[in-house]
């Protein structure tokens, strides 16, 4: 791959993002959440064991611990989610994402699931099953590939 195609390759992986973010915000802004609340019920919603806040960020939640904890506060006084305090760790709060919290993750995912269709539905014969695929392991290589960066500069 030469330079030319890996700046198009980032472009393109930007593009999807923006509109990724955009359903976020719009959907965010209708029920009177933030990005970052929105990012939270997501990650909720998708990876159903993280049950703490230290669970959550480690799903690739990029946002700081303390953030996380406001996002949570927020949105269990909003109704989305219900906390208890952890009896295994009383420093920490185990996270129940309410029906009302799940239901509204369940509506961003369709919404992205529909827009995703509309942008590959103008090239014939793409395999968006395949796409998500590639990029997942893509993404998976590059995640352990940061880790070992870590782990040798300790």
């Amino acid at each position: 791959m030469g330079t030319h195609e890996s700046f198009v390759l980032i472009n393109a992986c930007y593009a999807l993002t923006e509109e990724y973010r955009a359903i976020l915000n719009k959907i965010g802004r209708a029920h009177q959440l933030t990005e970052n609340e929105m990012l939270v019920l997501v990650h909720l919603a998708l990876n159903p064991d993280a049950r703490t806040q230290k669970k959550l960020q480690a799903t690739n939640l990029h946002l700081s611990m303390s953030s996380i904890c406001r996002m949570v506060e927020s949105l269990r006084k909003k109704g989305y989610l219900t906390t208890e305090l952890d009896e295994n760790d009383r420093r920490s709060w185990i996270i129940h994402l309410e029906e009302r919290g799940a239901n509204l993750a369940d509506t961003f995912r369709k919404c992205l699931n529909q827009r995703l269709e509309d942008i590959f539905s103008c090239i014939p014969g793409f395999d968006l099953d395949l796409f998500v695929g590639t990029l997942s392991r893509a993404a998976l290589s590059a995640h352990d590939r940061a880790a070992r960066t870590r782990l040798a500069a300790i």
